[in-house]
């Protein structure tokens, strides 16, 4: 049995929903991210430079977790309340929220100054803050374009966001050189000045269906009882966390242990490193373009290439290794938003927020413990041995990702064919 399209598409007017590189109100919202997402870069680099600063060298490790831990422990409750209420409206609550205590922030150093104490405040608030614009961030999309046109957006914001990490920390240091913590400060509530401008004038194209849980509670137990009685949606969560867990350590640990371990110091590193974000780049404009008609099933298989490509780091001389970082960001540009865009348009409505907060809680917290395997690996077997064994573990999901009729078969508009049928979506009215 063929899926037809679902609700928030049919008989819907042509000129409602415009194509994406003309439609004003979803480019205004993109871009308006990425402006924030220059702030964010920003503010990282005046935080460790006020960290050092106080001769505290752990301190900004010790901001980073404050953020983190918060924005762990709520983001279940942050998914289930952007599924309750409505995603524009958490998303601007949480923007002002952050421009408040940036504010007060300011406030107080000039004040007082620069302390401890301060930096804590603002990252423990930032988490919090952080917990609720997540999950409303990644359900709003299904709210401006269709569903085919999803994965487009998601490569367009892919874009954006690696040109905003380019930008941001250079600008981040010459503010600090000038203007110091306050001008930081400055800027990156102006970057949310300009996000939450954007979303009180954008207007959702689409209705989304809401939960009707008896509380919040109920939502959160519900919305994981969906995961577990969803297939399509719980392979997919499966598929996206284990790029995190096989991918980044390699990239991050192993890439540096083999430059070091090779004699190819900082520089013949940093060629490294910024190969992948040259071919990552490339491979988004790519995804902006080509739209296959089976995006998860095309992007596993890319992602063979990569697995194949992280197994060489540890072994390989550096112009092999070049090219396997140039494929390993090529594949990363391509298929990255088809993924992205087809976990937005699988999921049902009222269960956008929680399920990426699920796929969040899953990155925050499996990360760690891959980096730590990763490292432990490499001390006791060697580093080429552990990057074969990463890549080859990473090979072994895909597999398995590929062997699941419901997730090879999803289409572009998060239907599926007859292939999957058994674990598709249901046709709502």
């Amino acid at each position: 049995m063929t899926n037809t399209v679902r609700s928030g598409e049919q008989n819907t007017p042509a000129e409602v929903a415009p194509p994406l590189w003309r439609d004003r109100s979803t480019l205004g919202w993109a871009f308006a991210r990425g402006v924030s997402e220059v702030g964010d870069e920003i503010w990282f680099v005046a935080l460790a430079f006020s960290a050092a600063q106080l001769g505290n060298a752990g301190l900004a490790g010790l901001v980073l977790a404050c953020a983190t831990i918060p924005r762990a422990l709520l983001m279940l409750v942050g998914g289930a309340l952007t599924d309750r209420f409505d995603a524009r409206r958490m998303m601007i609550f949480s923007d002002v929220a952050r421009i408040v205590v940036l504010g007060v922030s300011l406030a107080v150093f000039a004040a007082e100054g620069v302390s401890a104490t301060l930096l804590i405040a603002i990252g423990f608030l930032f988490g919090v803050a952080d917990a609720f614009y997540g999950p409303a961030a990644s359900a709003f999309p299904r709210q401006l374009v269709p569903r085919r046109e999803l994965g487009r957006l998601a490569a367009l914001r892919q874009l954006i966001g690696r040109f905003a990490g380019v930008v941001g920390a250079p600008l981040g240091g010459l503010l600090v050189a000038g203007y110091g913590l306050g001008g930081a400060i400055t800027t990156n509530a102006l970057s949310f000045a300009v996000v939450l401008l954007v979303l009180i004038a954008v207007r959702p194209r689409w209705p989304r269906a809401k939960s009707t849980g008896a509380s919040v509670r109920a939502d959160v137990k519900d919305g994981l009882v969906y995961l577990k009685r969803t297939p399509r949606v719980r392979d997919l969560i499966i598929a996206l966390s284990g790029l995190n867990i096989f991918v980044s350590p390699v990239l991050s640990i192993g890439l540096a242990l083999h430059a070091t371990r090779s004699g190819w110091g900082a520089t013949g590193l940093g060629w490294l490193t910024g190969s992948i974000g040259v071919g990552a780049a490339l491979g988004t404009l790519v995804a902006m373009r080509w739209r296959p008609a089976y995006p998860v099933r095309t992007a596993l298989l890319l992602l063979f290439v990569q697995a194949a490509s992280l197994a060489m780091v540890g072994f390989a001389p550096f112009g092999l290794t070049l090219a396997a970082m140039i494929s390993v960001g090529v594949v990363a540009g391509l298929a990255s938003p088809m993924l992205s865009g087809a976990f937005q348009a699988t999921v049902d409505d009222e269960y956008q927020g929680r399920a990426s907060a699920v796929l969040s809680i899953a990155d925050d917290g499996l990360a760690p413990l891959a980096m730590g395997g990763f490292g432990a690996l490499a001390a006791l077997t060697g580093l080429a041995t552990a990057s074969i064994g990463f890549g080859l573990g990473f090979a072994a999901l895909l597999a398995f990702s590929l062997s699941r009729p419901h997730v090879r078969a999803m289409r572009l508009d998060g239907s599926t064919d007859a292939e999957g049928a058994p674990g598709a979506p249901e046709e709502r009215p």
